[in-house]
């Protein structure tokens, strides 16, 4: 691949274990254990990995997080490599000892699942000579700066192959050959539909936040980051409201844009109306109690924000960008509109608002859709697929 940066030769792979019958030992990556969309993926992931046939272990380069406590819980061990950046001698020296812990450990398939795992460790991995080596993309590459790209171009040339979550984020890779005649996968996010189910009411929920039972509520996901566009989403809920004054909002989460989007919310005199939930554990009540979801995103590759509200019954409006037509089926299981565009978006929402029979039938479609496509059953036995495969591939067995 042009622009590559070269490595060391890798060692002939390691299949001792193989040979031996035993389960190929992989090692799974992450970043930490933070309550995000990809943390909570990782954890999905382990959580469902068959264990009699892969002897699993987990990487991380900070022990941390609302997670961990999950995540320890699965009984795999987890190995923390610290690093805060990737360019001083403390990052030069674990790389150096991750080369040799993957080597003693015989590690035979690596998977690191977003940005700095995958920088990190993708290079590690091609030393020490393992055999199955998978980069991911979680994320398109217009939020990541030009260096950054670089770097996980640089990262997916070398891996194996390249796990992405949409094919938006593959069509960001095109022109990039994996490293060693290597492949890119398309592997979905999934749910686990019987751990992602309400334990309240909605009208509980309702009543605990002081909603009315019989007001329209439209609710927002995610981390509050510039890139989530919320500002549209407040302008949408003033247009909502001119038209409906009963109507309520909900946005679910936290992030740097939370003061700014209250301040925002002030100025359109919606403080009465729009209701900031911070980050919450109980998001299967919350989104349950919701009427219709709303993304507002000016970028994303697979959003678990719609995937919930999907499994959950719900209506979608979201914007046209990225993966979430991937996801959304346009007048199935919801609507798309343009980003950046508050009136499109709060005249889908209105339509909506106003025949209950077409939110029941689009939010019926769209359980159906995610117990058809996304659930974590179907794709961790994909995900084992790809593994068993790749190991075929480079070791001639499995």
């Amino acid at each position: 691949m042009t622009g590559i940066l070269p490595i060391p030769r890798a060692q002939t792979p390691i299949v001792q274990t193989q040979r031996n019958g035993h389960r190929p030992r992989v090692m799974l990556f992450t970043d930490s254990f933070s309550r995000g969309g990809t943390e909570r993926q990782f954890v999905r992931v382990v959580r469902s990995l068959d264990r009699s046939r892969y002897d699993l272990i987990i990487g991380c380069l900070h022990r941390r997080g609302h997670l961990l406590s999950e995540a320890e819980s699965l009984g795999v061990p987890i190995v923390e490599f610290t690093i805060n950046s990737l360019y001083n001698f403390r990052a030069a020296k674990l790389f150096l000892r991750l080369v040799r812990f993957l080597r003693r450990e015989q590690i035979q398939i690596v998977h690191a699942f977003d940005f700095y795992t995958s920088v990190f460790v993708v290079p590690a991995a091609r030393i020490a000579g393992v055999p199955v080596v998978l980069a991911s993309r979680r994320e398109l590459l217009n939020l990541r700066s030009p260096w950054q790209q670089r770097a996980i171009r640089v990262a997916c040339g070398l891996a194996t192959g390249v796990v992405v979550n949409s094919r938006a984020a593959c069509r960001d890779l095109v022109g990039l050959e994996s490293g060693s005649g290597g492949r890119i996968e398309v592997l979905p996010n999934c749910i686990n539909l019987q751990e992602f189910e309400p334990k309240l009411s909605p009208g509980e929920v309702r009543r605990e936040l002081g909603l009315s039972p019989r007001s329209i509520v439209i609710g927002a996901l995610g981390n509050l980051r510039p890139e989530k566009d919320l500002e549209t989403f407040l302008l949408a809920a003033r247009d909502i409201l001119n038209a409906i004054p009963s109507a309520e909002f909900l946005v679910i989460g936290d992030g740097p844009a939370r003061d700014s989007l209250k301040r925002l919310a002030s100025d359109l005199c919606l403080s009465e109306s729009v209701h900031f939930l911070s980050d919450r554990s109980d998001v299967p009540d919350l989104v349950a109690a919701l009427d219709i979801l709303v993304m507002s995103s000016y970028t994303e590759s697979f959003p678990n924000a719609i995937l919930e509200a999907m499994a959950l019954g719900k209506p979608v409006v979201a914007t046209n960008v990225g993966g979430i037509p991937e996801l959304v089926d346009e007048g199935e299981t919801g609507f798309l509109v343009p980003p950046r565009d508050p009136k499109a978006l709060a005249d889908r929402v209105l339509y909506l608002c106003r025949d209950s029979a077409r939110r029941l039938q689009m939010g019926r479609a769209a359980r159906m859709r995610v117990e058809s496509d996304f659930t974590v059953q179907e794709v961790t036995a994909r995900l084992e697929g790809i593994y068993a495969g790749s190991l075929r591939e480079r070791c001639g067995s499995v």
